[in-house]
């Protein structure tokens, strides 16, 4: 006998999959107000078409007797079966009881004289809505056990990924004696692949930008794994070919065959001149300040896990103060137009040049928004400036 009621136990908890989870049964009856409110509204719809089954019976308690009854039975029995299971039975017989009493209550008196025909019809469509609502139900019941939960499960894990993309790339503002640094990244969804950074080392500055290949959350995690390596690789002290080419094994042996992460990195040690170096990345945008124009310094190097093993190299340029670098990742120099022509390194640099004496924030939101104007968001955007500070001249509070 127990082995048959487990049985039919576990029949129904798999025919019902959201009754009997772990967090309805730990959730206070007071928050599913709205819930047994539903079902008392649907059991009353069932106990009107039980009133109306009856149609030739004296009504019980002004018509009203079936929709409570139904509505409070259909109520009370869902949230015993989602508290306490061993009470179904009792309730389930109370109900039945109660019933019985009413059905005997409304035949006492003799039958109401009702034409054959409206009876039928009645009759007919009293137990169609009957077994629609049952129907209705059970099918509802099922998704929202089964596509519901998918569906909250896959938001929740977005909005989580979408808290660890803010973690892991929040925006950049940065500033010291020699040195001011500004940048954000967009993700093309909840979580992306770009990646904008800067480290403060003991002889000076490192600031970089990085893409990862693809979108979501396979990207981002590669993503921050990329991050862990660079920054693993630089407390190390280790030069950017060096650092370039560690990073290339590391991600060998952690990402899928097809992704890959381009990369672009400037590196101040206190001389006159940057480090750079690019890797498969687009080109880092320099305004000198001396000439007022801006020239773009690129290299021609393979990504980063691409090629297992691959060899890289940088160059250096002279810089001088109120000099401004920008790194952007290909999200937002590859946005078309309707046209499908690309927005383009040319038109970064006449704004770059346009603009350069504003404060970083604002070249930031001035080029964004001449982006954003030019045609929608198709990737991951990242857009890093960095400006040369005057060491004469003091830093602003």
């Amino acid at each position: 006998m127990k082995k048959k009621l487990r049985m039919w136990l576990a029949g129904v908890r798999s025919a019902f999959p959201t009754t009997f989870t772990p967090y309805r049964r730990l959730l206070p009856l007071g928050r599913m107000k709205t819930l047994m409110a539903g079902y008392f509204f649907i059991g009353a719809a069932g106990g009107f078409a039980c009133d109306l089954l009856q149609l030739n019976t004296s009504r019980v308690g002004g018509g009203f007797f079936w929709p409570v009854l139904v509505g409070m039975g259909a109520t009370a029995l869902r949230a015993a079966a989602i508290k306490r299971v061993r009470l179904l039975p009792l309730l389930f017989l109370l109900v039945v009881v109660t019933a019985w009493l009413g059905y005997w209550a409304s035949h006492v008196s003799p039958p109401l004289p009702v034409p054959v025909a409206i009876h039928r019809r009645v009759l007919f469509d009293a137990i169609g809505i009957l077994v629609g609502i049952a129907f209705g139900v059970r099918f509802l019941l099922f998704f929202a056990g089964t596509e519901g939960v998918a569906s909250v499960r896959m938001q929740t894990e977005l909005s989580l990924a979408h808290g660890i993309q803010a973690t892991l790339v929040p925006t950049v503002s940065f500033q010291n004696a020699s040195f001011e640094l500004y940048g954000k990244s967009i993700p093309s969804t909840e979580m992306g692949g770009d990646l904008i950074d800067v480290i403060e080392t003991d002889d000076g500055l490192v600031a970089y930008a990085a893409d990862v290949s693809g979108h979501g959350l396979p990207a981002g995690q590669l993503m921050g794994m990329l991050k862990t390596a660079m920054r693993l690789a630089l407390q190390f002290r280790q030069m950017p070919v060096a650092t370039l080419e560690s990073v290339d094994r590391v991600l060998e042996d952690l990402k899928e065959r097809e992704m890959f992460a381009t990369l672009a990195l400037l590196r101040f040690d206190g001389s006159s001149e940057a480090e750079y170096a690019l890797a498969g990345h687009p080109p880092i945008l320099h305004y000198r300040h001396g000439s007022s124009d801006t020239v773009p310094l690129s290299m021609e190097q393979l990504p980063l896990g691409l090629i297992p093993g691959g060899s890289y190299a940088s160059e250096r340029v002279l810089y001088s103060p109120h000099d401004l670098f920008l790194m952007v990742t290909d999200g937002v120099s590859e946005v078309a137009n309707a046209r499908d022509e690309e927005f383009g390194l040319t038109r970064l640099q006449e704004l770059l040049t346009r603009h350069a004496a504003r404060a970083l924030p604002e070249i930031w939101d001035l080029i964004m928004r001449e982006v954003r104007q030019y045609g929608l968001q198709q990737d991951d955007q990242s857009l890093l400036l960095l400006r040369v500070l005057d060491p004469a001249t003091p830093l602003a509070t």
